[in-house]
């Protein structure tokens, strides 16, 4: 009974299963790659054949730590040591289009030997090759076309494919190695390495060694081979990020399943009345409509769990930086879908399942369908019909007012974070921004002599090198720390509230917003990324950007990162700003290893705000694409509901684009009020994610009306994508066949 009362319309039935399972495909794909990231971090350190690895403590992530190589030197006299690898980890942009991931390795070390050369020759048996040797993994060849022999240009060095390598492992295979002093080189990083692998000679001596490097360094991270993937905060970020997505989608998905019973409950009145006075209590009614609710979410959560594989299957052969994480599927993930999509269907049909349960009878025998209440009159005619099924219209709208609210407030933290950073330009006079060209801003390294340079021209006023990177602390998971020469300009913006500026060597000030975070005051001690800081000041400059963060001298950012004599970006201010334009072009055939912007363009410039800018985007596809379908089904139930109306106006003389008109401006409607609707839900949202987020309020929100005219052009769309074929299906009714439908 359940499936013929689900399959009766099974136009209906379908677009709901869609919705569910598009939600159901999120959390099995998004959750693969987050997977596949975690277990290509734990067999890159379990291949390696260490029994500890080391890091940089209280880094955001591993990949970019930092540790002094002479380390190694230390960790391997000890006796329970057999040896001690280093590995560096950075990257490039190739082809100006895709980041390639470039680990470093000694080429003699015990660490590569899990890198199985498949075609050609490994680092180690390259000798007399023309530029500097490189192996390349399979999946990353693949996508590049390139075989051995080939010649590869990175970050303007010439570097030759002497090997195409094969290790299981999604991350590495789409990556390239090259020995570590080359790492270091492309890296500016001398002498420094990401992590540190350490092979003991008896590995049930771990813990106890592991006790003895954490009291000896207590600037290093200790971690098993096998543990390490846990500990890494970056896979927690991205597991929470692919979650709230899939979330959005799922919750999206429940309210076109909660929208469709209602619309199956409001047929079948009479027929549920039939049987209440035939004796069905009505536990029984709840429990056939509870039924229906849950076959639904199972057949939408098996039919979504295939289009998450092949989702996967797509995203593993897209080529973009999802791609090369790769995918790990698990009997939990799966669970974890079947939980949700039960959930669904229980929350889902709850509602209609107790509003099917508490008509009454005799009510429900006389009932003749159309509309229910009575409809105002100083409603227009488009609205008037909507008004008939106010349940329906309603849940319409939450569906398309949910996805527009996602779209707001990833939005408003995008604009936010680049509003941020563009005061934080123009408040200390900053005219171009510099950082390194054909890599990842975070990989950015420049030479201060570059800045020297700069500076000797006689058309820029000054220069100041920053440091922009990120810590954990126990009260703010993600503290932004910036660092700047004291006596350059840059700094000069960061007003003193409390104490004094920077003055000397191991000082720190402070954000008002993080000194009350981290309960620090002027002359206390900090510790960030296990180094002692006396806070010096407490500072003030009014963007939430930067009051949630701290700031340091260049030179102590320079010694933590493993970067002497270089900053991660210029920042340069001009004696004539209105010539920016042509300086900046100067000042790129000068320096072609160098990205030279204009403030005005940041969001272009920057990887970060490029990234982020992608995700609002795709959401913003993902509210168009489930709005439309809940569109559908919507329209197609409502020009259902009136073929003997559609009918009768037909035969009194409307022609088809009447008709057409008609359920498109319905359908119009529906998106724009529901994209209005989306609006505060969003500018709420945005504010208590910017306020208790990871950033603990170190961005907040910005609204533009750009923003909110795309809130309302995405419901729009939503509108005549999910209202274009009800409506010519409505057309296409003959007034003959139409008049006499039942």
């Amino acid at each position: 009974m359940i499936f013929k009362n689900l399959f009766r319309r099974k136009g209906r039935t379908i677009l709901t299963l869609v919705g569910i399972s598009i939600g159901v495909a999120a959390i099995v794909a998004l959750g693969a790659v987050a997977q596949g990231l975690k277990t290509g971090f734990t067999t890159m350190t379990q291949s390696s054949q260490a029994d500890l690895v080391l890091s940089q403590a209280n880094a955001m992530s591993t990949l970019i730590s930092s540790i002094d190589e002479g380390i190694a030197d230390e960790v391997r006299t000890l006796p329970e040591v057999a040896d001690v690898n280093g590995m560096l980890f950075t990257n490039a942009l190739i082809d100006d289009s895709a980041y390639l991931f470039i680990f470093g390795y000694n080429p003699e070390g015990f660490a590569i030997d899990h890198f199985r050369i498949v075609e050609g020759q490994t680092l180690g048996e390259a000798h007399g090759v023309r530029g500097e040797p490189l192996i390349l993994g399979r999946r990353m060849a693949q996508s590049m076309n390139a075989q051995v022999g080939d010649a590869l240009r990175i970050t303007g060095r010439a570097f030759r494919i002497v090997g195409i390598y094969e290790t299981g492992n999604a991350l590495e295979d789409g990556a390239a190695v090259v020995p570590l002093q080359e790492a270091q080189t492309l890296a500016m990083q001398p002498h420094r390495v990401s992590m540190l692998y350490v092979k003991l000679n008896d590995p049930d001596k771990a813990n106890q060694l592991r006790a003895r490097i954490e009291r000896r360094f207590s600037d290093l991270t200790v971690s098993t081979s096998t543990g390490f993937a846990s500990e890494e905060q970056l896979l927690e970020m991205l597991d929470g990020i692919a979650m709230a997505i899939a979330g959005l989608a799922v919750v999206i998905g429940g309210i076109g399943m909660t929208n469709t019973l209602f619309m199956s409950v409001f047929e079948r009145t009479r027929e549920i009345g039939l049987l209440r006075s035939l004796g069905w209590r009505r536990r029984r009614v709840m429990g056939t409509i509870l039924g229906e609710a849950l076959v639904l979410a199972l057949l939408g959560g098996l039919t979504g769990s295939s289009l998450g594989v092949l989702s996967l299957v797509a995203i593993s052969k897209s080529g973009s930086w999802l791609s090369v994480f790769g995918g790990q599927l698990t009997s939990e993930l799966f669970a974890r879908a079947l939980v949700t999509v039960v959930a669904l269907g229980l929350v889902g049909g709850a509602y209609p399942a107790w509003w099917a349960s508490r008509l009454l009878p005799v009510e429900a025998l006389r009932y003749e369908g159309g509309g229910g209440a009575s409809v105002p009159r100083f409603l227009p005619g488009t609205a008037r019909t909507l008004w008939r099924r106010r349940t329906r219209t309603a849940l319409t709208l939450l569906s398309i007012g949910v996805s527009i609210a996602a779209v707001i407030a990833l939005g408003g933290m995008a604009e936010g974070m680049l509003g941020g950073f563009n005061v934080m330009m123009r408040d200390s006079q900053t005219d171009l921004f510099a950082a390194e060209a054909d890599i990842d801003a975070d990989f950015s390294a420049i030479d201060e002599r570059v800045g020297a340079r700069i500076a000797a021209r006689s058309d820029v006023n000054a220069v100041s090198g920053m440091f922009w990177t990120g810590t954990s602390t126990e009260n703010m998971p993600m503290l932004i720390v910036a660092a700047y020469h004291p006596r350059e300009f840059a700094i000069r913006r960061y007003r003193i509230s409390e104490g004094e500026p920077l003055t000397g060597r191991r000082q720190v000030i402070v954000g008002w917003m993080a000194a009350e975070k981290l309960g620090v005051d002027v002359g206390d001690t900090l510790r960030l990324m296990d180094s002692n800081f006396r806070v010096a000041g407490i500072y003030e400059t009014g963007q939430a950007f930067e009051d949630a963060g701290v700031v340091i001298g260049l030179r102590e950012a320079q010694a933590l990162t493993g970067k002497p004599r270089q900053v991660q970006f210029y920042l340069i201010s001009l004696r004539d700003p209105g010539q920016a334009e042509a300086v900046r072009e100067e000042l790129a055939a000068t320096f072609p290893e160098i990205d030279f912007s204009l403030t005005s363009e940041l969001d272009d410039a920057m990887s970060d705000f490029r990234v982020l800018q992608d995700m609002v985007d795709q959401i913003s596809f993902l509210a168009v694409f489930i709005g439309a379908v809940g569109m559908l089904n919507t329209m197609l139930m409502s020009v259902l509901e009136r073929t003997r109306e559609i009918g009768v106006l037909r035969s009194l003389g409307w022609r088809q684009r009447q008709v057409l008109g008609m359920v498109l401006k319905e359908s119009l409607m529906l998106g724009a009020v529901g994209g209005a609707c989306g609006i505060p839900v969003g500018l709420g949202l945005g504010g208590l994610v910017g306020l208790t987020g990871i950033w603990g309020g170190a961005i907040r929100p910005a609204y533009t009306p750009h923003l909110f005219v795309q809130a309302i052009v995405v419901g729009l769309i939503a509108g005549v994508v999910g209202g274009l074929y009800p409506a010519w299906r409505a057309t296409r009714m003959r007034p003959v066949e139409a008049l006499r439908y039942e």
